[in-house]
C-alpha cells in the first residue's frame, strides 16, 4: 500500500518513508534520487607542455555524443559548475614524447573565490621511458569529489606539470585526452 501525504511531502510505502523535500527525493533521511548530470570534454588538438592549464577543451562531436542535462561551461580552460552538488570529476590525460620525461602528470585545481585563487584537489604521474627514439605514450588519471555549495563562485581547471616538455595527445574527431563531469547527488 501506497499513502501518500501532501500537506507533509511524505509518501509512505509498508512502513518504510519517503520524505519530499527542496525537490530532493529521500528514504529514510538519505537521498535517493535528484538531478543527475553528464558531461564530458576532449582536449582538440597535440600540445607540446611542461606545466600549465589546458585551454582548448572541446565537447566529443561524434554521433551519439553529447551531455546528459544541463552540462558544464568552459572558458579558456575554466569550468564552471551549472548548479550546487556533489561531482565526480574524472581527468584522463594521455603524453607521448620519442625521449625519456621522468615525471609528467595531471592536476586537478579548484577555485571556490571565482577564480581568485585556486588549490590542488588530486594529482597523477607517471614517467615516460622512450623506446628507440619513437614516440612512446603514457596515460595519467587523476579522479576526485567536489561538493559545490555555490555554483556562481566555483570554478575548476586541469594543469600538466612535467620535468621537460611532452606532448598531450589529442585531437578533434576522437577522445585521447578527457574530462568527464558527473553530478551524482545534491548538497
Amino acid at each position: 500500500m501506497i499513502t501518500i501525504d501532501g500537506g507533509t511531502g511524505k509518501i509512505t510505502h509498508n512502513s518504510n518513508e519517503i520524505s519530499l523535500a527542496s525537490g530532493t527525493i529521500t528514504h529514510n533521511g538519505v537521498e535517493i534520487a535528484s538531478d543527475k548530470m553528464h558531461d564530458q570534454w576532449r582536449y582538440a588538438d597535440d600540445e607540446s607542455i611542461t606545466n600549465g592549464t589546458l585551454t582548448n577543451w572541446e565537447r566529443p562531436t561524434e554521433s551519439g555524443s553529447g551531455a546528459y542535462l544541463t552540462g558544464m561551461s568552459h572558458s579558456n580552460g575554466i569550468f564552471t559548475f551549472p548548479k550546487t552538488g556533489i561531482y565526480r570529476i574524472d581527468f584522463k590525460a594521455t603524453f607521448y614524447k620519442s625521449s625519456d620525461v621522468r615525471y609528467v602528470g595531471t592536476i586537478v585545481k579548484l577555485s571556490t573565490d571565482s577564480g581568485g585563487s585556486y588549490g590542488d584537489l588530486t594529482r597523477s604521474y607517471a614517467s615516460i621511458g622512450a623506446q628507440s627514439s619513437t614516440n612512446t605514450y603514457q596515460t595519467c588519471i587523476a579522479t576526485h569529489h567536489v561538493d559545490v555549495t555555490n555554483a556562481s563562485t566555483f570554478r575548476i581547471r586541469f594543469e600538466i606539470a612535467a620535468n621537460t616538455s611532452a606532448y598531450v595527445y589529442a585531437a578533434n574527431d576522437d577522445t585521447r585526452t578527457t574530462v568527464m563531469f558527473e553530478r551524482i547527488a545534491s548538497t
